[in-house]
């Protein structure tokens, strides 16, 4: 019966939830090829800095933190909101564990706490949502502001430097040979792709994303999986803020700053669908690799960081018209036009 009702409710492949998948989409292949494209002609047009072992393993790293959050935030997405304050929960983040390293915690209990932290900052939004049905939007914000407040009140405004040399191995050290922050991104994709795909929590977060109503005929506990699905969000926000630290080597409120944005445009660029039921890992894996490839070669050819962003802005917007274009709501609106 849910099944079936999630189905109707156009949730998609709901019997095979977020996973990767045995077929792509023409969404993800259209995203692929896009990557391939950017990467010969960056590498064509600077073969000395972009086509280098370096860039790879730096881009890998950039890529790691930002694919993290963007799980997470596929989450919120896929249950029906968003979540406008990771980055603000990457920097509370990041000052209560490095707090917490500088008092002579175990980087192990600092780095265990500073997760529950984020965890903790996601049940929040998923209280005031699920419980008190507060809009994602609103709710959202207010936790953005307040969580950056308190890290900025934390760390008194400036950056905590001096953490162990062991809290590198979170971010900044390699594992095997390969950049940590892609293999902890690698861990947590493979942990929300089981959830997503193979759980129960899975089918009901996709189902109530889908159609709430429906989901309630069915008797899903709503209230129960949408704040599972937000402080899986803040803890994911949580990991990503841990591991930006130990990349930059020090601590500080605003240090997740722009992430919020970045993680919803990399899930929508990767098919996450605004408003809920729609979204699978490996879309959002290949827009996080779009983004970051993206970046990196107009970093590389001295392009303005403001620019970077309209860029950014404009594909973002592109990727939402393709998607609406391809299931027929740009070209109704063009039909409806006319209409009274």
């Amino acid at each position: 019966m849910l099944l079936s009702g999630a189905e109707a409710a156009g949730t998609g492949a709901v019997s095979a939830p977020g996973g990767l998948g045995r077929q792509w989409p023409a969404a993800e292949i259209q995203i692929l090829s896009a990557i391939i494209v950017l990467c010969i002609v960056f590498s064509f047009m600077f073969p000395d800095s972009f086509a280098t072992t370096g860039t790879l393993l730096n881009m890998a790293r950039v890529a790691g933190i930002l694919l993290v959050v963007a799980i997470g935030q596929s989450f919120a997405l896929i249950v029906g909101g968003f979540d406008i304050s990771v980055g603000s929960t990457m920097g509370l983040v990041s000052v209560v564990c490095a707090t917490l390293m500088l008092s002579d915690f175990g980087v192990g209990t600092a780095i265990a706490l500073g997760i529950l932290t984020g965890a903790a900052v996601g049940l929040v939004n998923g209280i005031g949502i699920a419980f008190f049905r507060v809009t994602p939007f609103v709710m959202t914000l207010g936790m953005l502001t307040a969580a950056r407040g308190l890290a900025d009140w934390i760390a008194n405004g400036g950056t905590m430097t001096g953490l162990p040399r062991a809290f590198a191995m979170f971010g900044r050290n390699m594992w095997w040979g390969v950049p940590s922050a892609a293999c902890i991104a690698l861990i947590v994709g493979v942990i929300a792709w089981l959830v997503l795909q193979r759980t129960r929590a899975g089918l009901y977060i996709y189902a109530i994303g889908g159609s709430l109503e429906t989901a309630r005929v069915a008797g899903v506990p709503i209230v129960r999986y949408q704040m599972l699905a937000y402080t899986i969000c803040g803890a994911l926000a949580g990991i990503a803020g841990l591991m930006l630290t130990s990349r930059v080597g020090v601590a500080q409120g605003s240090l997740g700053q722009g992430y919020e944005l970045l993680s919803v445009a990399t899930a929508v660029i990767g098919g996450v669908l605004i408003g809920g039921g729609v979204g699978r890992l490996s879309g959002v894996v290949l827009g996080v690799i779009l983004i970051t490839v993206l970046t990196t070669g107009l970093d590389i050819a001295g392009v303005n960081p403001f620019v970077q962003q309209m860029v950014t802005g404009c594909v973002l917007v592109g990727a939402v018209l393709v998607a609406n274009a391809r299931s027929g709501k740009v070209f109704r609106l063009f039909r409806n036009r006319g209409e009274p």
